[in-house]
């Protein structure tokens, strides 16, 4: 047993010095010659392709992570520039808006100060548009003197009038319903007529103007003030289509409302001077009379 310990040590001693004397001849071969250069230089050469090789994966890796991280980092700024548009777009509209609301409230304190009965500001609470029956609601009653019959406008012109109150609210029918109908004369040469809803959006049936008198598109038509309701002179609609029938004494006229309704603006309630009167006039004794 002691002889093969012995024969291992020897073994290793042996093993050792062979180390050592091939590790002083490379030294003294790098220090004295180019043998060592030449080789390392070829060895790279050949080892260099293989190393390249082998190094793609991990390239490849690289470049993915890189590629993933710089997609997030776009992604983010992505988000970012669409949430800054999307509140800049809601600052423009905003910014709109208090433009155009301030337009409306100077148009309508205009309107305000010409108008020589008293008037007070009311919100719109709802707009009710069915078919044949069109009416909103506002934001004073009874307990702001509001009354049935009431005459309702905005800076356009004539919107309709007060058929319903209540303490804190007030129903409004507007022109285009289908049982409104309001006095009004041309304003350009005076004629009288009656201005009638179709419960259609925009559009006004006018009668009571003969074949030949004088109309034509583009003619507007004003409050006439008969009957007491509705006060004489205010913008009502403007004539968009004028056919006369050989057969018919009658001129068949369609109008355009001239007011707006817009849930966002104020309108004005006018106390006139006979808040009881009722329009009991019609059409053709209205143009007979004009005839006169």
């Amino acid at each position: 047993m002691i002889s093969f310990v012995g024969s291992r040590v020897r073994k290793i001693d042996l093993r050792f010095a062979v180390a050592a004397i091939l590790a002083i001849v490379l030294i003294v071969l790098e220090v004295n010659s180019t043998i060592l250069q030449n080789m390392r230089i070829a060895l790279f050469v050949t080892v260099k392709p293989v190393v390249e090789v082998a190094q793609i994966p991990v390239r490849i890796g690289n470049s993915l992570e890189r590629g993933f991280a710089d997609r997030d980092i776009l992604r983010e700024r992505l988000q970012a520039v669409n949430q800054e548009n999307r509140e800049l777009r809601e600052r423009v509209i905003e910014l709109e808006n208090q433009e155009l609301r301030s337009r409306w409230l100077s148009e309508l304190l205009e309107v305000r100060e010409k108008i020589e009965h008293p008037v007070i500001t009311a919100n719109l609470v709802s707009v009710q548009l069915l078919p044949g029956a069109h009416k909103v609601v506002l934001d004073r009653g009874s307990q702001h003197q509001v009354f049935v019959g009431q005459p309702v406008l905005d800076q356009h012109g004539l919107i309709g009038q007060v058929t319903k109150v209540t303490l804190t609210e007030s129903a409004v029918t507007l022109l285009t319903d289908s049982s409104h109908s309001v006095p009004v004369r041309i304003r350009r040469n005076g004629l009288l007529a009656i201005a009638h809803g179709l419960g259609l959006r925009n559009q006004l049936f006018v009668s009571g103007l003969r074949s030949s008198q004088d109309v034509v598109v583009g003619d507007v038509l004003i409050t006439s003030g008969l009957g007491k309701r509705f006060p004489a002179g205010y913008p009502v609609a403007e004539v968009v289509s004028v056919e006369r029938d050989l057969n018919s004494p009658f001129t068949e006229i369609s109008a355009t409302p001239l007011a707006s309704i817009d849930p966002d603006f104020e309108v004005l309630m006018v106390w006139n001077e006979s808040s009881n009167a009722l329009d009991t006039i019609s059409s053709l004794s209205l143009n007979e009379s004009s005839s006169n």
